[in-house]
């Protein structure tokens, strides 16, 4: 994180809270505006997708009053995951390799060429 964006969190922001990621979430200290500003620091690399619903609903004033870890939670609920598409964690269903399933040495497959 640059100087810039650090000394603006230290001056005109207030933290507010953590996740479960390492995220930190700081609201504005002042605000002429109705609505104060509200922003994240990711711990991590910057990905939208590390943000838990409950912090994304209080980001975007869906609600007034921060997330804590002591709400209750629905055995339905499950735990929150990041995007994990291109990693080495993403959802492979079996039996699909790496070539899709095309056999090379059966390969019927001529591509047209125009005349």
């Amino acid at each position: 994180m640059n100087l810039a964006l650090k000394l603006k969190i230290f001056f005109f922001y207030r933290y507010v809270g953590q996740d479960e990621f390492g995220n930190k979430y700081y609201e504005q200290k002042k605000s002429d505006v109705q609505k104060s500003k509200r922003m994240v620091r990711y711990n991590g690399l910057p990905e939208a997708s590390k943000i838990p619903g409950k912090y994304h609903g209080w980001l975007h004033h869906y609600s007034e009053k921060f997330p804590s870890d002591n709400e209750k939670k629905h055995e339905w609920q499950k735990k929150h995951l990041p995007n994990l598409t291109g990693t080495k964690y993403a959802y492979s269903p079996k039996n699909v390799s790496e070539n899709f399933g095309r056999n090379k040495e059966n390969d019927e497959y001529k591509p047209w060429t125009p005349t």
